[in-house]
This record gives C-alpha cells, structure tokens and sequence, in this order.
C-alpha cells in the first residue's frame, strides 16, 4: 500500500465530488473578490454569501466525518490540519474584528491544500521536502547569514552615498533577499564600485543556493517516485 496516501474515507466518486468543491470554492472566492465588492466584510452580495456558506457546510460535514473515522489523532495529522485550516476561515469570520475580515477571508485560498489527498504529484513533493528537511534546515541557517552578512556589508558600503536608500538595516535586509533570490526590483541599487563588487559576490551565492536547493528536492522527488513505482510493480507481482 502506498504510504503516501491516506485511505479515501468516501467512495471514489464522492471524493472527486469533495475536490471539485474545494476548487469550485477557490474560483467563486476569487470572483466575489473581482465582482463582488465587498473583499473585506461579510456582507457581500447574497450570492457570493451563500455559495459560501454551503462550500463551508459541506467541507464542514465532510472534516467532522474524517475525524469521527480517523479518532482523535486526525485532528493532530497533517491532513487533519488541513481539512481543519479549510473551514477555519469561514466561522472566525464570524468572530474576528472587521478589520481582520479581509485577511481572514483571503485564507480560504488554502483550501486548495486539500488537493494533497487527491494528487500524487502533491503528495510525492511535500513528502520529498519531509525527507530533505535536515538538509533544508541547514541551507536556511546559511540564508539566514548571508542575509545578515549581505544587510551589514551593503548598508557599510553604500550609507554614506545613499542614505536614504541604504541608511537603515531594515531597507539593507530587503535589497540583500532581493539580490539573492535574483528578483532585482531595482528600487534599491549600489553606485560604488566596491558596492556593486560586493551585489554580484551576493548574487552568486544566491544562484549556489537556488542550485543547492533545486538538486537536494528534485533528487528526494526522484527517489519517492522511483520507490512508489516499485511498490506499483510489487503489487503487479502480488
């Protein structure tokens, strides 16, 4: 049995229902969000409201079911958590201050983690960043430095010829994870030689990591499909 996949508690049909649903959820979110007029309160139009509220009933229902099923470790496994964090947002809705509603809301995107249950593809690449978390864990605490190293180096560099742009750490940090994750906003940029030096020694290690991190998921990706191919043949055999 794959181990990846938890057991389907409904029949095959009812379960693709419940994805469609979860899908369908998203999309009328986004609509109500674009035609809707009312992204940040509760009351919408009484379509977009209703829509809701039987998307959140049913998804309700269908998380109740699975932890009646499941006993009481299902609220505490990672699915649970999930099915949990889909309905979550519909009834804090209820009880969050206004100014809270529109982010509150915006957390009904998640229910498309739901999807974990239902694509293999999902389940294989969450489960490969389990499997590289050691690894990972390390490749943050490196980031964590370079972006300190980088704040620090640019901001001594470059405050002096622009202090606005680089006088506080905090605008330092933001060009330093900027630089490394090559988006290059260009709202920040060094003039001096020594500075723009010291933006390509940043931007190289931004590629290395892009790199170290591309090779450490994409070879557990590999290894958990290669492994769940095996098991496919075994039960052939079987």
């Amino acid at each position: 049995m794959n181990a990846l996949k938890e057991p389907d508690l409904f029949s095959p049909i009812i379960e693709r229902l419940l994805a469609t649903v979860v899908i369908l959820s998203v999309i009328v979110y986004v609509l109500e969000v674009e035609y809707g007029g009312s992204a940040h309160s509760l009351e919408g139009h009484p379509f977009w409201l209703w829509m809701e509220r039987v998307v959140a009933g049913i998804l309700t229902i269908e998380y109740l079911a699975r932890w009646k099923k499941g006993g009481k470790e299902y609220p505490y496994s990672r699915l649970g958590v999930i099915d949990l964090a889909s309905v979550l947002p519909f009834w804090l809705g209820f009880i969050v201050p206004p100014a809270w509603l529109g982010l509150i809301r915006s957390m009904r995107v998640l229910r498309l983690l739901k999807l974990y249950r239902h694509s293999r593809a999902m389940r294989v690449f969450v489960h490969a960043l389990l499997v590289s978390r050691k690894h990972l864990m390390g490749m943050f605490l490196i980031v964590f430095i370079l972006v300190l190293f980088g704040a620090v180096g640019i901001r001594e560099i470059e405050r002096d010829v622009q202090p606005d742009v680089f006088g506080s750490l905090f605008n330092s940090i933001w060009w330093t994870i900027v630089t490394l994750m090559s988006v290059g906003y260009g709202d920040a940029v060094p003039v001096t030689p020594i500075g723009k030096g010291f933006a390509q020694v940043v931007m190289v290690f931004g590629v290395g990591l892009t790199a170290a991190f591309i090779g450490i998921v994409g070879s557990n990706v590999y290894t958990q499909v290669q492994k769940m191919e095996d098991e496919k043949d075994d039960n052939k055999q079987e």
